[in-house]
């Protein structure tokens, strides 16, 4: 071997060991914030109205309290309602009907007939205790899947309780 081919070899190794051990040294990207949650389930909800109603249906939620939607789906999966919603307004679509309204807890009214709370029902579906005025939820079945949340103030009474997908 030539001298000059035994100090290109000693400079390329060289070289190659400080880019490893830069390499090694880089700091890794963090993970992508999950700025879009998304759950889908079951969700059931009982209101002790005169007459009393019940109903269930399946469901789609995504995004945050602050801007997502909510799809409401019969059992054999079309859509019976679409709650969208971003922090200066919220529609309603329910077949060729579409409303809008600067509140997305009066378009939920519209919708099941209470007040659901849209912005608590995130916290929950994470697992994490939200304070929701009237509202007290048990997530202690939350690991399985589900949850319950009842209100006894204002009237009528409500039980929600929700089925996630697994």
């Amino acid at each position: 071997m030539t001298p000059h081919a035994s100090q290109r070899r000693a400079w390329l190794s060289i070289c190659g060991l400080g880019l490893l051990t830069l390499a090694g040294c880089a700091t890794p990207r963090p993970p992508a914030a999950d700025t879009a949650a998304f759950w889908s389930g079951r969700l059931a909800l009982q209101l002790q109205s005169t007459p009393p109603q019940n109903w269930s249906v399946s469901f789609e939620l995504q995004g945050s309290a602050e801007q997502g939607q909510m799809v409401l789906l019969s059992p054999i999966g079309t859509s019976l309602a679409r709650l969208s919603w971003t922090p200066q307004t919220a529609w309603l679509e329910q077949g060729q009907d579409k409303t809008e309204s600067s509140s997305l807890q009066s378009l939920s009214q519209r919708l099941t007939g209470t007040d659901l709370p849209i912005a608590a029902l995130f916290e929950w579906l994470a697992g994490k205790a939200a304070d929701a005025p009237g509202w007290q939820v048990d997530l202690s079945a939350h690991p399985q899947g589900r949850l319950t949340a009842r209100r006894s103030t204002p009237a009528p009474e409500a039980v929600l309780r929700i089925l996630l997908d697994r």
